[in-house]
C-alpha cells in the first residue's frame, strides 16, 4: 500500500507570519542531460579557447581577421551558454524558493539561483490567488521548440497589477491548495486576495 505523500514544502510560523521553503524539484533526466552538456561545453571551451590563446601569443595581435573575429564571438556565446547551464543546474541541485508572508507583504526569494533578485509585493494589491498546475515537459528530440525547461512553472499564482506572479515551482496541486488554505485560515490572506 502506498504511503500518503508528505509534500516538498516546509511551512514555518514565525512571530510575524509564515515562511514557506520549497526545494527545487530534482528532475534527474534534466540534471543528467545538463551535466553531460556541461562536460561537452568544457571540452569545447578548452579546445577553442586554448587554440585562440595559443594563436594570439604565437602570431601577436595582427588585426582581427574573419576567423579570429568568429572565434571571439563564438567564445563569448559559448561562455554565456555555459554560464546559463551552470545557473540552471545549480538551481535544480541546491535551489530553494523562500516565500515569507506577513500582514502587509509577501516576498519571494530564490536561494542558490544566480541572477534572481528578491521580489516584495504589497498584499493590499495582490488579487486572485489561485492554483494552476503546469506540467513539466523535457523533450530531447521531439517537436517542441521552446525553452520550457527554463521557464517558471509556479503552481501558486496571483495577480499584481497587470502581471501574473508565479511561485511554488513544480508543486503538486494538492499541496499548493493546502498552503493557500493554511494562509487563508490563519488570516494572512483574506477574501480580497482571492477575488
Amino acid at each position: 500500500m502506498e504511503r500518503p505523500y508528505d509534500g516538498i514544502a516546509n511551512i514555518d510560523q514565525t512571530s510575524n507570519g509564515y515562511q514557506i521553503t520549497i526545494p527545487a524539484k530534482k528532475h534527474m533526466p534534466v540534471i543528467a542531460f545538463l551535466s553531460l552538456w556541461l562536460v561537452a561545453w568544457f571540452i569545447g571551451l578548452n579546445f577553442v579557447g586554448g587554440s585562440f590563446v595559443k594563436d594570439f601569443f604565437n602570431n601577436g595581435n595582427s588585426g582581427l581577421e574573419f576567423d579570429r573575429l568568429f572565434q571571439v564571438i563564438w567564445l563569448i556565446g559559448w561562455t554565456l551558454g555555459g554560464l546559463f547551464v551552470i545557473k540552471t543546474l545549480s538551481w535544480y541541485l541546491i535551489g530553494k524558493e523562500i516565500i515569507v508572508i506577513d500582514r502587509e507583504q509577501i516576498s519571494i526569494a530564490r536561494k542558490n539561483d544566480i541572477f534572481f533578485r528578491n521580489k516584495i509585493f504589497d498584499l493590499r494589491e495582490v488579487k486572485n490567488f489561485h492554483i494552476e498546475e503546469e506540467p513539466f515537459e523535457f523533450v530531447f528530440w521531439g517537436r517542441r521548440n521552446d525553452l520550457s525547461l527554463f521557464k517558471n512553472r509556479g503552481t501558486i499564482r496571483f495577480e499584481y497589477g497587470f502581471k501574473t506572479i508565479k511561485f511554488a515551482n513544480d508543486m503538486d496541486q494538492a499541496e499548493a491548495n493546502y498552503i493557500l488554505e493554511t494562509l487563508r485560515s490563519s488570516g494572512y490572506l483574506n477574501s480580497a486576495n482571492f477575488d
